[in-house]
């Protein structure tokens, strides 16, 4: 974002001073009585308009996107009531039941429903309010598997070298570890995996989802990655509500890292970074039980 104007009316502000406990910047202080902007909008969060409850405040964004969903309509009358156990059971809900999904039906996800995906990916927190992320949908079977062809091709070679045990050792003694690791990790499995794929009898990558969303970061993120995966994080809740089943592949997002020639294949500029890759479709399976969780510990510091 580079235009940050703020304009406060000061007919209409009552002197509450909001504005000065919202702001991150710390850009507005009180003069006679009345709110004045005597800083610098570093951040455009939007807190200081939002909070105002005499709509004095008004901040300039860059087009600021309006969020307006194809797929379904947002329940009228603002903001949902906060503390709603009603609401909160419904969510926890959703979050307990969630699974990745591996096994999909042949049935396509419509491009409207993938773009309100990305909709609410984008209502997502972001570092300094950067909100530099990209999305790359991928909404056809088709192209989906094109773009596996790519990422099997990157790993056909990979594994090619890590055959080598000349090289593995050789590169350990100069300290680069990565490729016996990879071998010892994941040759074995890839090597089964990029059988099947080429044979056509399992897609061990995509899992039969019909369509992708891979989340990136233009140049100017103070926090790419986080913000990369707190968008992803929204729209996989948001495809559960819908129905839609998700996936996160990993092996695809290093294959992008790795190849630049993947980036072009689908059109992912030069500049920008690719951090999580999303695939979506509707499940064949329904499960009778939410997932089991490991205890994770638990600290509380007084």
């Amino acid at each position: 974002m580079t235009d940050r104007s703020v304009y406060l009316d000061p007919a209409l502000c009552d002197g509450c001073g909001l504005c000065l406990k919202v702001c991150p910047a710390r850009a507005f202080s009180l003069e006679e009585g009345r709110a004045v902007f005597t800083g610098e909008c570093t951040l455009a969060c939007d807190h200081c308009a939002a909070a105002c409850p005499r709509q004095a405040i008004e901040v300039e964004i860059d087009k600021p996107e309006p969020f307006a969903f194809e797929t379904f309509f947002l329940v009228p009358g603002g903001r949902p009531e906060a503390g709603s156990s009603a609401g909160i059971s419904q969510l926890a809900g959703l979050m307990r039941w969630r699974r990745s999904c591996r096994v999909y039906r042949e049935k396509p996800v419509p491009l409207a429903l993938l773009k309100d995906l990305v909709r609410i990916g984008m209502t997502a927190p972001s570092g300094t309010n950067s909100q530099a992320w990209s999305f790359t949908i991928i909404p056809e079977r088709e192209k989906l598997l094109d773009f596996g062809q790519a990422v099997a091709r990157f790993y056909e070679e990979l594994n090619r070298l890590a055959e080598k045990a000349w090289l593995r050792r050789g590169l350990k003694l100069c300290r680069r570890p990565e490729l016996d690791l990879y071998y010892r990790e994941y040759y074995a499995s890839v090597k089964e995996g990029l059988r099947s794929w080429r044979e056509g009898s399992d897609d061990r990558l995509f899992h039969g989802a019909r369509a992708a969303i891979l989340v990136g970061s233009r140049p100017g993120a103070s926090c790419p990655v986080e913000d990369a995966v707190l968008a992803t994080q929204n729209m996989i809740l948001a495809a559960e509500a819908l129905g839609l089943g998700s996936c996160l592949i990993g092996f695809a997002v290093e294959a992008l890292r790795r190849d630049k020639k993947i980036k072009q294949a689908v059109g992912v500029p030069p500049r920008e970074k690719i951090h999580t890759v999303l695939v979506l479709g509707y499940p064949a399976i329904s499960f009778q039980r939410p997932a089991a969780r490991r205890q994770a510990p638990i600290r509380v510091v007084y």
